[in-house]
Protein backbone atom coordinates (compact mmCIF):
# COMPACT_ATOMS: atom_id res chain seq x y z
CA UNK A 1 0.00 0.00 0.00
CA UNK A 2 1.11 3.43 -1.20
CA UNK A 3 1.20 5.93 1.54
CA UNK A 4 0.21 9.59 0.49
CA UNK A 5 2.24 12.18 2.07
CA UNK A 6 0.28 15.42 1.64
CA UNK A 7 2.16 18.71 2.89
CA UNK A 8 -0.36 21.73 3.25
CA UNK A 9 1.40 25.54 2.93
CA UNK A 10 -0.38 28.17 4.37
CA UNK A 11 -1.07 30.93 1.95
CA UNK A 12 0.73 33.96 2.15
CA UNK A 13 -1.22 37.22 1.48
CA UNK A 14 0.75 40.60 1.51
CA UNK A 15 -0.72 42.87 4.56
CA UNK A 16 -1.86 46.48 3.25
CA UNK A 17 0.86 49.21 3.39
CA UNK A 18 0.09 51.30 6.65
CA UNK A 19 -0.99 54.72 6.37
CA UNK A 20 0.87 57.98 7.17
CA UNK A 21 -1.13 59.89 9.36
CA UNK A 22 -2.99 62.88 8.23
CA UNK A 23 -4.74 65.41 10.56
CA UNK A 24 -8.05 67.30 9.88
CA UNK A 25 -6.66 70.04 11.68
CA UNK A 26 -4.16 70.74 9.95
CA UNK A 27 -4.10 74.20 7.96
CA UNK A 28 -2.04 77.36 7.23
CA UNK A 29 -2.63 80.23 9.18
CA UNK A 30 -1.91 83.88 9.82
CA UNK A 31 -2.75 85.58 6.83
CA UNK A 32 -6.53 86.20 5.69
CA UNK A 33 -6.04 87.38 2.55
CA UNK A 34 -2.84 87.33 -0.03
CA UNK A 35 -1.99 90.67 -1.43
CA UNK A 36 1.42 90.36 -4.00
CA UNK A 37 2.27 93.65 -5.55
CA UNK A 38 2.23 92.54 -9.23
CA UNK A 39 5.95 93.50 -11.23
CA UNK A 40 7.70 91.73 -8.65
CA UNK A 41 9.29 88.44 -7.49
CA UNK A 42 8.24 87.25 -3.70
CA UNK A 43 8.97 84.34 -1.80
CA UNK A 44 6.33 84.24 1.04
CA UNK A 45 6.71 82.00 3.74
CA UNK A 46 3.37 80.52 4.91
CA UNK A 47 3.07 79.44 8.38
CA UNK A 48 1.79 75.67 8.21
CA UNK A 49 0.74 73.98 11.32
CA UNK A 50 1.24 70.31 10.64
CA UNK A 51 -1.04 68.86 13.87
CA UNK A 52 0.74 65.89 13.72
CA UNK A 53 0.58 64.60 9.91
CA UNK A 54 3.09 62.57 8.54
CA UNK A 55 6.23 63.83 6.50
CA UNK A 56 6.77 64.11 3.45
CA UNK A 57 4.02 66.17 2.92
CA UNK A 58 3.14 67.38 -0.58
CA UNK A 59 1.65 71.02 -1.46
CA UNK A 60 -0.73 71.75 -4.72
CA UNK A 61 -2.57 74.66 -5.75
CA UNK A 62 -5.97 73.50 -6.61
CA UNK A 63 -9.52 75.11 -8.20
CA UNK A 64 -7.93 78.51 -9.12
CA UNK A 65 -11.11 80.60 -9.50
CA UNK A 66 -12.67 84.19 -9.57
CA UNK A 67 -14.18 85.30 -6.33
CA UNK A 68 -17.64 84.57 -8.23
CA UNK A 69 -16.26 80.97 -8.74
CA UNK A 70 -15.68 81.60 -12.27
CA UNK A 71 -12.43 80.07 -13.24
CA UNK A 72 -9.05 82.17 -13.51
CA UNK A 73 -7.12 80.52 -15.87
CA UNK A 74 -4.98 83.68 -15.86
CA UNK A 75 -3.21 83.00 -12.64
CA UNK A 76 -1.54 79.86 -14.51
CA UNK A 77 -0.77 81.18 -17.18
CA UNK A 78 3.05 81.50 -17.87
CA UNK A 79 5.06 84.56 -19.22
CA UNK A 80 9.08 85.62 -19.35
CA UNK A 81 10.81 86.33 -15.88
CA UNK A 82 14.76 86.65 -15.23
CA UNK A 83 15.95 83.37 -13.08
CA UNK A 84 19.03 83.33 -11.20
CA UNK A 85 21.43 80.68 -12.78
CA UNK A 86 24.89 81.64 -10.89
CA UNK A 87 25.25 83.32 -7.33
CA UNK A 88 24.29 87.16 -7.13
CA UNK A 89 27.37 88.69 -4.57
CA UNK A 90 27.33 92.17 -5.44
CA UNK A 91 30.96 92.20 -6.90
CA UNK A 92 30.16 91.81 -10.46
CA UNK A 93 32.36 94.39 -12.17
CA UNK A 94 30.36 94.33 -15.46
CA UNK A 95 26.39 94.44 -16.60
CA UNK A 96 27.58 91.60 -19.01
CA UNK A 97 28.49 89.73 -16.10
CA UNK A 98 25.36 90.08 -14.02
CA UNK A 99 23.05 89.06 -17.21
CA UNK A 100 25.06 86.17 -17.54
CA UNK A 101 23.78 85.01 -14.31
CA UNK A 102 20.68 85.52 -15.32
CA UNK A 103 17.98 83.68 -18.29
CA UNK A 104 14.78 84.09 -19.18
CA UNK A 105 12.21 81.90 -18.26
CA UNK A 106 8.43 81.13 -18.62
CA UNK A 107 6.76 81.29 -15.03
CA UNK A 108 3.44 81.37 -14.48
CA UNK A 109 2.50 84.47 -11.69
CA UNK A 110 1.79 81.76 -8.61
CA UNK A 111 3.26 78.60 -7.98
CA UNK A 112 3.10 76.98 -4.60
CA UNK A 113 6.70 75.06 -3.29
CA UNK A 114 5.54 70.95 -3.08
CA UNK A 115 7.45 70.28 -0.45
CA UNK A 116 7.06 73.45 1.91
CA UNK A 117 4.00 75.46 1.20
CA UNK A 118 5.51 78.38 0.52
CA UNK A 119 4.19 81.05 -1.84
CA UNK A 120 5.79 82.14 -5.26
CA UNK A 121 4.75 84.99 -6.86
CA UNK A 122 6.42 85.84 -10.21
CA UNK A 123 7.02 89.44 -11.71
CA UNK A 124 5.86 87.44 -14.80
CA UNK A 125 1.88 88.28 -14.35
CA UNK A 126 1.96 91.20 -16.58
CA UNK A 127 -1.96 89.45 -17.87
CA UNK A 128 -3.62 89.78 -14.12
CA UNK A 129 -5.00 92.77 -13.37
CA UNK A 130 -5.13 94.89 -10.39
CA UNK A 131 -8.24 92.91 -7.78
CA UNK A 132 -8.64 96.20 -5.53
CA UNK A 133 -11.28 97.19 -4.62
CA UNK A 134 -12.68 93.97 -5.91
CA UNK A 135 -12.75 90.80 -4.40
CA UNK A 136 -10.14 88.93 -5.81
CA UNK A 137 -9.42 85.34 -6.64
CA UNK A 138 -10.04 82.06 -4.54
CA UNK A 139 -7.66 79.01 -5.01
CA UNK A 140 -7.70 75.64 -2.46
CA UNK A 141 -4.75 74.01 -1.18
CA UNK A 142 -4.42 69.92 -1.84
CA UNK A 143 -2.17 68.42 0.93
CA UNK A 144 -0.91 64.82 0.15
CA UNK A 145 0.92 62.45 2.43
CA UNK A 146 1.16 58.04 2.25
CA UNK A 147 -2.11 56.59 1.11
CA UNK A 148 -4.16 60.35 2.45
CA UNK A 149 -5.37 64.10 1.36
CA UNK A 150 -7.12 66.96 2.37
CA UNK A 151 -8.05 69.84 0.39
CA UNK A 152 -8.05 73.47 2.58
CA UNK A 153 -10.58 75.46 0.75
CA UNK A 154 -11.18 79.05 0.02
CA UNK A 155 -7.35 80.96 0.28
CA UNK A 156 -8.21 84.15 -0.95
CA UNK A 157 -6.06 85.88 -2.95
CA UNK A 158 -6.14 90.14 -3.92
CA UNK A 159 -3.09 91.07 -6.04
CA UNK A 160 -2.27 95.50 -5.99
CA UNK A 161 -1.38 97.12 -8.87
CA UNK A 162 2.84 98.03 -9.24
CA UNK A 163 4.63 100.26 -7.51
CA UNK A 164 7.53 101.01 -9.52
CA UNK A 165 9.86 102.53 -6.97
CA UNK A 166 9.71 102.78 -3.03
CA UNK A 167 9.62 104.82 -1.08
CA UNK A 168 6.32 105.79 -3.07
CA UNK A 169 4.23 108.88 -2.35
CA UNK A 170 0.92 106.94 -2.99
CA UNK A 171 -0.98 105.07 -1.38
CA UNK A 172 -0.77 101.14 -3.32
CA UNK A 173 -4.94 100.53 -2.70
CA UNK A 174 -6.65 103.88 -4.13
CA UNK A 175 -3.48 105.44 -5.82
CA UNK A 176 -3.91 108.71 -4.34
CA UNK A 177 -1.11 110.64 -3.06
CA UNK A 178 -0.63 110.43 0.36
CA UNK A 179 -0.85 112.66 3.36
CA UNK A 180 1.11 113.68 6.49
CA UNK A 181 0.77 115.61 9.53
CA UNK A 182 2.89 118.25 10.49
CA UNK A 183 3.27 121.52 12.70
CA UNK A 184 3.58 125.08 11.72
CA UNK A 185 6.12 127.71 13.33
CA UNK A 186 2.95 128.01 15.85
CA UNK A 187 2.51 124.65 16.72
CA UNK A 188 -0.39 124.12 15.02
CA UNK A 189 -1.32 120.51 13.63
CA UNK A 190 -2.32 120.25 9.38
CA UNK A 191 -2.06 118.00 6.82
CA UNK A 192 -0.35 118.66 3.72
CA UNK A 193 0.48 116.19 0.53
CA UNK A 194 3.37 113.62 0.96
CA UNK A 195 6.24 113.69 -0.44
CA UNK A 196 9.87 111.83 -0.08
CA UNK A 197 11.58 112.87 1.77
CA UNK A 198 15.71 112.23 2.23
CA UNK A 199 17.22 112.92 5.70
CA UNK A 200 20.75 115.57 5.76
CA UNK A 201 22.85 115.94 8.72
CA UNK A 202 25.15 118.88 9.68
CA UNK A 203 23.56 120.94 6.74
CA UNK A 204 24.47 125.17 6.74
CA UNK A 205 21.72 127.08 4.52
CA UNK A 206 23.44 130.06 5.79
CA UNK A 207 27.01 131.53 8.20
CA UNK A 208 25.25 130.41 10.83
CA UNK A 209 22.06 128.24 10.61
CA UNK A 210 22.70 124.59 10.96
CA UNK A 211 19.63 122.39 10.13
CA UNK A 212 19.55 118.84 10.87
CA UNK A 213 15.87 118.00 9.47
CA UNK A 214 14.83 116.41 6.00
CA UNK A 215 15.93 119.57 3.61
CA UNK A 216 15.51 117.49 -0.11
CA UNK A 217 12.77 115.85 -1.53
CA UNK A 218 12.69 113.30 -3.86
CA UNK A 219 11.04 112.22 -6.94
CA UNK A 220 11.35 109.13 -9.15
CA UNK A 221 11.05 109.67 -12.75
CA UNK A 222 11.05 106.81 -15.76
CA UNK A 223 12.08 108.72 -18.90
CA UNK A 224 12.95 105.44 -21.01
CA UNK A 225 12.87 102.37 -21.37
CA UNK A 226 16.97 101.54 -20.94
CA UNK A 227 18.96 100.31 -18.20
CA UNK A 228 19.92 103.69 -16.82
CA UNK A 229 19.38 105.03 -13.23
CA UNK A 230 20.72 109.21 -13.44
CA UNK A 231 20.66 111.45 -10.34
CA UNK A 232 19.99 115.10 -10.17
CA UNK A 233 19.75 117.54 -7.05
CA UNK A 234 18.23 121.35 -7.92
CA UNK A 235 18.43 124.11 -5.21
CA UNK A 236 15.50 125.79 -3.30
CA UNK A 237 14.65 127.80 -6.70
CA UNK A 238 15.11 124.58 -9.37
CA UNK A 239 18.66 125.98 -10.39
CA UNK A 240 20.80 122.40 -10.94
CA UNK A 241 24.05 122.10 -8.40
CA UNK A 242 26.81 120.70 -9.80
CA UNK A 243 27.05 117.13 -8.48
CA UNK A 244 30.84 118.11 -7.92
CA UNK A 245 29.91 120.00 -4.63
CA UNK A 246 29.32 116.62 -3.08
CA UNK A 247 32.86 116.34 -2.43
CA UNK A 248 32.65 113.36 -0.37
CA UNK A 249 30.40 111.41 -2.29
CA UNK A 250 31.89 107.86 -3.64
CA UNK A 251 30.25 107.66 -7.00
CA UNK A 252 32.00 104.71 -8.09
CA UNK A 253 30.80 102.42 -5.44
CA UNK A 254 27.12 105.21 -4.84
CA UNK A 255 25.22 101.96 -6.31
CA UNK A 256 25.83 98.29 -8.32
CA UNK A 257 26.31 100.25 -11.60
CA UNK A 258 28.58 100.89 -14.43
CA UNK A 259 30.14 102.89 -17.10
CA UNK A 260 29.45 105.88 -14.99
CA UNK A 261 28.74 109.63 -16.46
CA UNK A 262 29.48 112.59 -14.73
CA UNK A 263 28.74 115.81 -15.64
CA UNK A 264 27.84 119.20 -13.63
CA UNK A 265 24.26 118.27 -14.39
CA UNK A 266 23.84 114.56 -13.51
CA UNK A 267 25.81 111.22 -12.76
CA UNK A 268 24.10 108.38 -14.52
CA UNK A 269 24.98 104.75 -14.50
CA UNK A 270 24.32 101.54 -16.54
CA UNK A 271 22.21 99.46 -14.24
CA UNK A 272 20.45 96.01 -14.14
CA UNK A 273 16.73 95.65 -13.16
CA UNK A 274 15.68 95.55 -10.62
CA UNK A 275 17.26 97.15 -7.91
CA UNK A 276 18.32 95.93 -5.58
CA UNK A 277 18.89 92.68 -7.61
CA UNK A 278 18.25 90.35 -4.55
CA UNK A 279 17.82 90.81 -0.98
CA UNK A 280 21.28 90.21 -0.29
CA UNK A 281 23.15 92.71 2.35
CA UNK A 282 25.88 93.83 0.05
CA UNK A 283 27.58 97.01 -0.01
CA UNK A 284 25.08 98.64 -2.28
CA UNK A 285 22.13 97.13 -0.54
CA UNK A 286 20.51 96.44 3.32
CA UNK A 287 17.36 95.27 3.84
CA UNK A 288 16.61 94.52 0.79
CA UNK A 289 16.78 98.29 -0.36
CA UNK A 290 19.40 100.06 -2.35
CA UNK A 291 21.50 102.53 -0.02
CA UNK A 292 23.10 105.63 -1.17
CA UNK A 293 25.00 108.52 0.72
CA UNK A 294 25.68 111.42 -0.92
CA UNK A 295 28.02 113.97 0.75
CA UNK A 296 30.20 116.68 1.21
CA UNK A 297 32.81 118.77 3.51
CA UNK A 298 33.30 122.58 4.23
CA UNK A 299 35.34 124.49 6.69
CA UNK A 300 33.65 126.27 9.22
CA UNK A 301 34.21 128.94 11.94
CA UNK A 302 37.61 128.71 13.14
CA UNK A 303 38.58 126.03 10.53
CA UNK A 304 36.58 123.45 12.04
CA UNK A 305 35.64 120.99 9.62
CA UNK A 306 32.07 120.22 9.30
CA UNK A 307 30.66 116.82 7.10
CA UNK A 308 27.50 116.29 5.61
CA UNK A 309 25.73 113.81 4.46
CA UNK A 310 22.63 112.75 2.33
CA UNK A 311 21.32 109.15 3.25
CA UNK A 312 18.23 107.36 1.07
CA UNK A 313 17.67 103.82 0.85
CA UNK A 314 14.91 103.17 -2.11
CA UNK A 315 14.07 100.37 -4.70
CA UNK A 316 13.04 100.35 -8.42
CA UNK A 317 11.00 97.26 -9.49
CA UNK A 318 10.38 98.56 -12.98
CA UNK A 319 12.97 98.67 -15.51
CA UNK A 320 14.13 101.51 -17.86
CA UNK A 321 15.99 104.91 -17.54
CA UNK A 322 15.13 106.41 -14.21
CA UNK A 323 16.33 109.66 -12.76
CA UNK A 324 16.41 110.03 -9.05
CA UNK A 325 16.13 113.98 -8.59
CA UNK A 326 16.55 115.92 -5.14
CA UNK A 327 15.29 118.98 -4.60
CA UNK A 328 16.15 120.94 -1.72
CA UNK A 329 13.46 123.15 0.03
CA UNK A 330 16.62 125.00 1.52
CA UNK A 331 19.59 125.65 -0.67
CA UNK A 332 22.76 124.34 1.09
CA UNK A 333 26.03 126.21 2.23
CA UNK A 334 28.38 124.31 0.23
CA UNK A 335 31.67 127.46 0.78
CA UNK A 336 34.44 127.09 3.19
CA UNK A 337 33.97 130.36 5.73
Amino acid sequence: MTSLIMSFMPSCKKAPAEKDYLSNKATFAGVAIYEPILGRTLLYKTSFNADGSSYPLNFSLQNMRHFDGSPAPELMESGPVLEWTGLYDGTEKTLKEIENKRKLVNKPFFEIRPGSGDFIFYRSGAQIVSSYPNEGYLFDIKITNKGNERVIQNFRLRPIKDIPYEPYEYDPYTRLRKSESRSDINGNAYTAAFVNHAAMTNVYVSKDTLMHDSLSRVYFRKVGEGNTLTFKFFDKDSVVIDPAKFNLTKWNELVHGFNMSKTNTHVRYDVAYPIPLTNLDTKYAISNKAKINIGYTRTGFNAFRIDANLLLNFSIYEKGDWEIIFKFKRTPRFQNE
